[in-house]
């Protein structure tokens, strides 16, 4: 009898282990796909907030050089009417009235400039090319590796490897999981 047991137990080991040998790697490799496909939805993420930041500091730039632009334009006419004041009398309440609306004109068109050379600058920080080239290189890689591999077609057709990785609806969903 205790003979049967152990003819029994190493069947089992025998027929097991290779089983789990080999499901094994394939489930490491699986978790490793996950992990990186993860990380390039992150970088998906963050490339996509940097492109809607940029999006926005553009419409902001735009924003301050119509600005500036509609100021220096009111300053021109104003300007014209300085002049008659000059040829005309110098210290009437009208002439005072252009001359502090000239340099209201003149500190907004400064502030406006500062403004706009702010927004570029943070125009520069925005390196969204940078991020989405990362992104697609790293995405290529990907592909190659837990997508368009023998690797990937022996775990996906491993019921022990796949269901051990992908055991949520969630996870079916992913990359790594689907076919």
């Amino acid at each position: 009898m205790w003979s049967v047991k152990w003819k029994l137990i190493s069947a089992v080991v025998v027929v097991v282990l290779p089983t789990h040998a080999f499901g094994n790697p394939l489930i490491e490799f699986g978790k490793g796909c996950l992990i990186e496909e993860q990380h390039l939805n992150q970088i998906a993420i963050q490339a996509n907030q940097r492109q809607q930041n940029l999006q926005q500091a553009q419409q902001a730039s735009k924003t301050l050089k119509q600005q500036v632009n509609l100021y220096e334009e009111r300053q021109n006419k104003l300007d014209t009417s300085i002049e008659e004041c000059q040829q005309a009398e110098k210290n009437t309440p009208y002439c005072h009235n252009i001359r502090d609306q000239h340099q209201q004109l003149s500190q907004l068109i400064r502030e406006t400039n500062q403004a706009l050379i702010d927004e570029e600058e943070t125009l520069s920080l925005y390196s969204y090319e940078l991020i989405r080239d990362d992104y697609e290189q790293k995405r290529a890689r990907f592909q190659m590796r837990c997508r368009s591999s023998n690797q990937h077609y022996a775990f996906i057709q491993n019921p022990e490897a796949y269901s051990a990785v992908c055991h949520s609806e969630m996870l079916k969903q992913t990359l790594t999981c689907t076919f």
